[in-house]
């Protein structure tokens, strides 16, 4: 009768390997048992093998995590902390980001050199079938290096308030931003200089703030190529602004004429096309023969003839006039600031409140229009006008990110009037400022596509890191565009739902925390 009693090599076992050990050495069949007695050790301490570097690779990604987290502590410290001052600070965040660190055997290590600290640690970790081979432990290490006293994070959220973003849509979108702005200022002390947010709602248009009605780079001398468009003489469109009692310009701009419409050009008069046109939809004439009249007719024409010439009359802006309401009331603005109902953009600001406050405040109208989102994104981060809170391109300790989102392809409304096209931050489309005096739908999208594409390759030349979103976005176009613009492939992230939209942003941050590390 066999002997049963189990051997002490295989009391260290798992019961599945202690059971086929059992089979393997009780079997009675001569030759195969002889075979498998003399191959049953080596496999043994094959499976083990696998089993005890696993467990090593999982416990040096938890290291690396835990060591990562310290250096981000460490990098809010003084250039001034002393070595002692890192060591000590070092010890404490590691040990609350990775508990047990005694029991495995772990080391931190911290060496300051000028503003940079390098953070590496050394240890090992026990086996389990390894001692077979007489190989009890396994060594780990990793590292990590931080700037300290510098590694400033500016970002501009660049994210789609067009009217399919209405509803369920908005709300999972302002709790993921909400939730991405607190995570990187946790751990900040409050207004701190190391991280700035810029936000730019887009949609139609993009409101640059009414407060900037006679900044340097706003066109208030009407000089730009487009200034007078859509009027029968020369015209400024702040006076006629003025001329009509119950409007005012609510902030949105015109898209600059190509190429500066793509591009972060200086506002200059000697150039008058880089100098920012306010929006003024013309009155539709009284008698357009088709409903598109009836979205924005808010004068009486003071003319008669065709079309074009009731709706250029710029004698209808006499000084006094009031705007009448159109057919469907406010709901996309009325009067020439139409289409131009979207929050105002907030530039680049250390006030976490301020962020939080913008983000609760969007709303969603309007078409969607990528392209001047992302330009007035990049404009919020650049440090020459229209705005000048961004720190210098030269500023190597500095990372400038745009996270850009939307949920739909780019979108100019048609009309099968002589306009061709509702008005939009590129006009009207019969004036061809998108290369195109197309009715085709297809042709406009693909105009912008185009322009989008080359904001997001200029952009990325300045230096500026793209993180691009398509939320619940089916359209194989604009999927590829926003593929294609974002830095690379681990920038891009597609939401499919909203349920997915908190992840995305969480992992965002993530890399946003990491952006702080210098390897």
């Amino acid at each position: 009768m066999q002997d049963k009693k189990q051997s002490p090599k295989l009391l260290g076992l798992t019961p599945a390997l202690r059971s086929l050990a059992r089979r393997f050495t009780g079997s009675e069949h001569g030759n195969i048992a002889m075979i498998f007695g003399l191959m049953i050790v080596p496999l043994i301490f094959a499976v083990g093998a696998v089993i005890d570097y696993s467990r090593a690779a999982q416990r040096k990604v938890q290291f690396q995590a835990a060591l990562d987290a310290t250096a981000l502590a460490l990098g809010l410290m003084p250039t001034s902390a002393s070595q002692s001052d890192l060591e000590t600070r070092a010890a404490e965040v590691f040990n609350a980001n990775f508990a047990g660190t005694g029991s495995w055997g772990a080391n931190i290590v911290v060496a300051k050199t000028g503003s940079i600290v390098d953070l590496s640690i050394v240890g090992n970790i026990s086996t389990y079938f390894m001692g077979l081979a007489n190989i009890n432990t396994i060594d780990l290490s990793v590292v990590s290096q931080v700037l300290i006293g510098g590694g400033t994070i500016e970002v501009a959220m660049v994210l789609d308030n067009s009217g399919s973003m209405s509803g369920s849509k908005l709300t999972a979108l302002k709790g993921a931003a909400e939730g991405l702005v607190n995570t990187l200022y946790d751990g900040l002390p409050p207004n701190s200089a190391d991280l700035s947010f810029s936000l730019v709602p887009f949609a139609t248009f993009v409101d640059v703030g009414q407060g900037n009605i006679n900044a340097s780079w706003m066109d208030t001398q009407a000089l730009s190529s487009i200034h007078s468009e859509n009027f029968s003489s020369p015209a400024n469109r702040f006076d006629l602004y003025n001329n009509i009692s119950n409007v005012q310009w609510e902030g949105c701009v015109e898209a600059r004429p190509y190429p500066y419409d793509v591009q972060d050009d200086a506002p200059m008069t000697g150039t008058p096309d880089t100098l920012y046109v306010p929006s003024y939809a013309p009155d539709h004439p009284d008698e357009e023969s088709n409903w598109w009249e009836f979205l924005n007719n808010y004068l009486n024409d003071q003319t008669s003839g065709g079309d074009l010439t009731r709706q250029e009359n710029i004698n209808k802006y006499a000084s006094g006039v009031s705007a009448g309401t159109d057919y469907y009331g406010t709901t996309y603005g009325f009067g020439p600031s139409f289409m131009c109902n979207q929050s105002e953009l907030l530039p680049l600001t250390t006030n976490q409140n301020s962020v939080l406050t913008g983000i609760n405040d969007m709303v969603a109208r309007g078409t969607t229009n990528i392209v001047q989102g992302l330009v007035w994104g990049w404009r919020t981060l650049s440090p020459g006008e229209p705005f000048t809170q961004g720190r210098s391109y030269s500023d190597n300790n500095n990372q400038k990110i745009i996270i850009l989102l939307t949920d739909g392809a780019n979108w100019i409304s048609g009309s099968n009037n002589f306009n061709k096209s509702l008005y939009s931050a590129y006009g009207f489309i019969k004036d061809g400022r998108l290369g195109t005096t197309s009715t085709s739908s297809s042709t406009r999208t693909a105009r912008l596509n185009d322009r989008t594409a080359e904001a997001c390759e200029n952009a990325k030349a300045s230096g500026i890191t793209i993180f691009s979103i398509t939320f619940d976005l089916d359209d194989a176009t604009a999927l590829s565009l926003m593929t294609n613009c974002a830095t690379s492939a681990q920038h891009y992230y597609n939401s499919p739902s909203t349920s997915d939209l908190d992840d995305v942003f969480a992992e965002i941050a993530l890399k946003l925390r990491q952006l702080r590390l210098s390897r």
